[in-house]
């Protein structure tokens, strides 16, 4: 999971190199400030300073980068020509440069998929020489050594990656579960902390599965449906993901890995999980934790339970078309025994000529 190493949960530290001095009001500390409208406002230099100058970004733990996202526009002022530099905190090398016109600029490595970015944005690749530097990686600093006739500005920075594999794996797994927890909104938190409260009644713990749960909204799922990454979300989960991508002109991608959906890659309903939720609120319809759980009913949601259901053949008589005491023949068509008592033993199907030694009794479950 990628998650942004400058997200304020992390209390990460950035500071200006040199004697680089910043305007009143648009501190460098705005680009990972805890209030969004901080860090909507970015960072410039004050009027008498020119570039160069850069920034640096410390870890607060070994990350390694996948990409990194930098607005270059703060109101009327832009900058134009950017430097990245990575590394260990005693050995950190330039890894890409690039100058651009447009507002946003992109600076990844070989394997990000850039068909999440718009056509607003410029895109740089690192350098070839530059893997050692962005793995387990403890600063990253970026130069502005160019602008359209202003002060130095950058509007926005996101580093995004992934935790090294360096970082022990209980220290691992709690800053993804910080990070996971952080995307919550406040109110479906509040839901999941007030639904915690309420988890004992007259003694006995309601224990409601995980699998239940939709992984982007933490409610219970009405019609579960399995995304590529195997992750279970709502029907309705995907139906506004998509929306909400359609909206701003991308293509429906996998709200976790990214991935656009195509016809092998898409999400998928899960019949065998449904059963087992409805299966649960059935048998807990009178405890207050489930009475005000949406279920999905009527024709619908019965069509969703045979989708992947296939119609049995019915299975008669080849003669009479009857549907009881049947006995299979040698060539596998079946007969009533009313019509084996006849006298010519011969299949009416395919006329092949068979002993009554042959035959054998034919039994529902075979």
């Amino acid at each position: 999971m990628l998650i942004n190493a400058c997200d304020p949960i992390f209390n990460a530290n950035i500071q200006l190199d040199g004697s680089c001095i910043s305007r009143e009001d648009y501190s460098v500390e705005n680009l990972i400030s805890p209030d969004a409208g901080l860090r909507k406002r970015g960072f410039l230099c004050e009027t008498f300073i020119r570039p160069p100058v850069s920034l640096t970004f410390s870890f607060p733990f070994a990350f390694d980068i996948k990409y990194v996202v930098i607005g270059t526009r703060v109101g009327g002022q832009k900058s134009s020509g950017f430097q990245i530099w990575a590394g260990r905190s005693n050995n950190t090398q330039k890894i890409c440069s690039m100058i651009t016109n447009k507002e946003m600029i992109v600076f990844h490595d070989n394997s990000t998929d850039l068909s999440i970015f718009g056509n607003n944005y410029d895109k740089c690749c690192f350098n070839i020489s530059a893997s050692r530097n962005i793995r387990s990686a403890e600063k990253l600093s970026v130069g502005i050594f160019k602008t359209e006739n202003s002060i130095p500005a950058i509007g926005k920075l996101e580093i995004w990656g992934k935790v090294s594999c360096c970082v022990p794996k209980e220290i691992r797994q709690s800053i993804t579960r910080n990070w996971e927890e952080s995307k919550i909104p406040k109110q479906i938190q509040k839901q999941i902390n007030n639904t915690q409260l309420a988890t004992e009644k007259n003694g006995d713990t309601f224990i409601m599965c995980d699998d239940f749960l939709d992984s982007i909204t933490y409610e219970v799922m009405t019609c579960p449906m399995v995304l590529p990454c195997g992750k279970y979300v709502d029907s309705s989960t995907i139906e506004k993901c998509i929306e909400h991508d359609t909206m701003y002109g991308r293509t429906p991608c996998d709200p976790f890995t990214g991935i656009p959906f195509t016809d092998k890659l898409k999400p998928m309903p899960v019949p065998e999980l449904k059963g087992r939720i409805d299966s649960f609120l059935i048998k807990h319809a009178d405890d207050d934790n489930v009475k005000c759980i949406p279920r999905a009913v009527g024709k619908r949601s019965f069509s969703f339970y045979t989708e992947r259901q296939t119609k049995k053949s019915k299975v008669q008589c080849s003669i009479c078309n009857e549907n009881c005491n049947l006995y299979y023949l040698p060539c596998k068509h079946l007969q009533c025994r009313n019509c084996l008592n006849t006298e010519k033993i011969e299949c009416n199907v395919c006329h092949s000529n068979f002993h009554r030694s042959q035959i054998e009794k034919y039994h529902e479950n075979r």
